[in-house]
This record gives C-alpha cells, structure tokens and sequence, in this order.
C-alpha cells in the first residue's frame, strides 16, 4: 500500500476519532458490544440523500452500546442534482453512527479527496480494523454493503494484478464513479481486506445491492462469513428497510435469528420500494445463507457439470431446450437460476442421473437458504422459490474476448473458486446453445 494511501486511511480515521472522543478513553471492564455493524459504500450520482436516509433510521435503533455502527461512504458527483447534505461531493466520512451523532457537523470531518478508493482492500481492511478495535464485539463483525453491485461477469471480475495487468473495470460491487470506468470492489478484494483486517470469520456480510445473489460472487466470500444476506435480482433502493431492520434486531440475538426477523419483516417495504422504482411492478427476492453449506451447493453442482459434459454428444437437442427454458433473473445479465436449470435438464432428458443431481441439489439449497422472502407483482414470471445465479453462456461467449474487456471468460472464470470446486467453466466452454427466449424475471 502506498504511503500517500496509508496517510488517507489515517486522516480519515483520526477525523473519525475526533468526532467520538468518548471512544478513545480506556475502559477496564469488558466490551458490552454483541456486535460491529460496518455500512460501507456508495450509491454516486444523484442518490446520495438515501444514504442519508439509512443513517438517521439506523440512529432510531441504537439505545444502548450492544450494537455499535461504524460508517464509510464517499459521495458522488450528482452535477447539478447532487442531493447530498452532509458533505460535498466526492468526500469520504468515517464514523461511528450513535443516538447521539450531530449529522449537521460530519461535514467537519470528511475526506475532501475523491481520489480514495473504495475498491481498494487495504482501505476496507482498516476500516473493518477500526471497528473492530473500537467496539471488541462478543459476537463479531458484520459488514453491509450499500450502494450498486453487478454480480460475477467474467471478462472483467479477476484478482487484480493477475498477467501483470490492472483491471480497469471490475464487475462486483460498490462502484466508484470517481474513477474511470467506474471502477468497483470484486470478490477477491473483499476476501483480502477480511483477511487483512484482522477482525476473524464475519458474524454475517449483506449485499444491499443488486444482483449479488450470484454462486461465483458469494462462493468466494463464504469462507469469510457464518451468514449471507444477498439477492441476485435487482433490489430496490428506495425505501431499503435491510440494514435499519438488521441493526434494530441483532441486540441480545444470535446473527442467525435476527437475520431471519429482518428478511420477514421486510417484505411490505421492499414492495413499496420496488413499486415506486419500476412501473412494471417486476418481482425480486431476499436471500438469507448458511455460509457452511455452500460446500454441499457444489458438489451438487460439480456432479451437474460433469454429467452434461457427458451428455452433451449424445442429448444435445434435450439440453438445449433446457437451457432456453432456464429462468433469467435479469434480462440484461447472463445470469439463472442454478436449481431451476438442474430441474429441467433433468426433465428434458429424463436422465436417471440428473434426476438424482437434481433432488441433490434441491435438498443442499433447502439447506443453504434458511430464509427467502418472495415478492410476485403478478406481471412477470416468477418461480415459486429461487436459488442462486450461475452464469449460462454458450462456447463462443466463454471464449471469445469481449471489446470492453481484458479478458474472456475461460481465462478469468477459471479463477474462481465455484469453477474450481465444480469445473462449472467446463461445461460453459461445453455448451453450443445460447440461452434465448428464457422467462424473465426483470427487464429495464
């Protein structure tokens, strides 16, 4: 990390240390803190003032120190529509969130540097590190992501440096408009800021972004974290009830049982939310995970890609009518449902051995989802309980170089982990038929 970095990260945290003076006094008796709750993000553009909103809901919910907010977020650009109040655009506040924080005065403390980077681990890492410090919680950190996200795409999302290279662009999350192409945060900085940041196994991580609900994005991250709060469909930001209704619920809860509450308790303002963003009324889905049973998702998964590949000779025409029947989460992205797409290769072939894939698959997703809420406006197809996303592209997609891109496919998917444990780009490379005519879930 370079020292100019080192010296941001450093400003930002001794501003933060000023604003809450109490935190630094030396307390002998043990931490009362069950839980570090750490906000991290962006949303950039115009819609800084819903950020704005998240913190004075979260303040509602803080009567006493058993659950400790810490937040980091940098401003966008906005131009002339800039909605932010509490700061200028492009600046960074780091702080603790408490029923006492005076949001008139943060200003007095922002980063007036736009040049931060988000996407950097080393920066994440010292701000899991500060929480972590400041509030020692008995039951661990939980880290929510806040602001856009785009799932897994392959012919960008690599670890960076890979070939000598540095991406200009990575798909994952948390895009930083201050920088060109609208850099983002992958999969592989978040593992490394979490094993940087000396904080141990998270006690949760949500993805209050959209389409991030994706098998190759949170296989990677899972080894990290007990729990998974994700959706692989876009999700609403407007009147966004996950990160208020998570920290109202954790106080004196197991992070299992509140994240259950929240994702119940959601649903009715997640409708709202997704009613007034779109004027077609499209479904979407909340994912609560068990972390510890994503190692059954992908056996399962392993045996699927296997089989195919040694179907695909002899019951090309069967499988090819499955992948046109698989559901689409997104109609702009490559991404399906994992279990709907087992089912119906298993139906369009009768094949023995994929019904049993299948079934297996059916019971490990049982297991992996502890909590789903689904929300059916009636207007587009929906399936009656969702999975996860997988990408589903055919041969030439895999292996052909995109214009925008450093990399294809078969040289950056082999990367992640869920190809490693399934060989799930073998298939892809496999696969002659590009999905067409799926239903879908969401459309712009």
């Amino acid at each position: 990390m370079k020292l100019r970095s080192i010296l941001k990260v450093y400003a930002i945290l001794l501003a933060a240390f000023a604003l809450l003076a109490g935190c630094g006094k030396t307390d002998p008796e043990p931490s009362p803190t069950e839980y570090a709750v750490i906000v991290y993000g962006t949303t950039g553009g115009e819609m800084d003032y819903l950020m704005e909103d998240l913190w004075k809901e979260v303040q509602t919910y803080l009567p006493d120190n058993k659950v400790r907010v810490f937040c980091c977020y940098k401003y966008g650009n906005g131009g002339g529509n800039f909605t932010g109040t509490f700061a200028d655009r492009g600046e960074l506040l780091t702080f603790e969130l408490d029923k006492n924080t005076d949001f008139g005065k943060l200003r007095n403390y922002g980063l007036r540097d736009s040049t931060f980077a988000l996407f950097d681990s080393e920066n994440l890492a010292q701000v899991l590190a500060w929480a972590q410090v400041q509030a020692n919680p008995s039951k661990g950190c939980v880290l929510a992501f806040y602001g856009h996200g785009g799932g897994f795409d392959a012919s960008e999302d690599f670890p960076k440096g890979l070939y000598g290279l540095v991406s200009p662009a990575t798909r994952g999350v948390i895009y930083d408009e201050w920088f060109k192409d609208k850099v983002g945060m992958n999969m592989y900085e978040i593992t490394r800021a979490i094993e940087r940041s000396g904080v141990g196994r998270l006690a949760g991580l949500m993805f209050h972004n959209c389409l991030m609900g994706s098998i190759e994005s949170l296989t990677q991250v899972a080894p990290y974290t007990d729990y998974l709060i994700a959706t692989p469909f876009l999700l609403t930001s407007e009147n966004a009830p996950l990160i208020p209704y998570l920290v109202k619920n954790l106080s004196g809860r197991s992070f299992e049982e509140a994240a259950r509450i929240t994702i119940r308790e959601s649903k009715d303002r997640l409708i709202d939310g997704l009613r007034h963003e779109d004027p077609d009324d499209f479904p979407g889905n909340v994912e609560l995970l068990k972390s510890s049973e994503f190692a059954q998702v992908c056996k399962a998964t392993k045996s699927l890609a296997s089989r195919l590949c040694e179907l695909y000779p002899t019951q090309r025409e069967a499988i090819d009518r499955a992948t046109c029947k698989v559901y689409r989460f997104y109609c702009m992205s490559p991404y399906f449902d994992l279990l709907d797409y087992a089912r119906i290769v298993a139906q369009e072939t009768d094949d023995r051995q994929l019904k049993t894939i299948a079934s297996e698959m059916e019971k490990a997703f049982s297991d992996a989802i502890l909590e789903q809420i689904t929300i059916d406006f009636g207007t587009r197809p929906v399936l009656d309980s969702y999975s996860l996303s997988v990408v589903l592209v055919d041969h030439n997609a895999y292996s052909t170089t995109p214009t925008s891109g450093l990399f294809s496919y078969s040289q950056s998917y082999e990367y992640s982990a869920f190809h490693q444990y399934t060989g799930w780009g073998t298939w892809l490379n496999t696969n002659l038929q590009t999905p067409t005519g799926n239903p879908c879930g969401q459309a712009m």
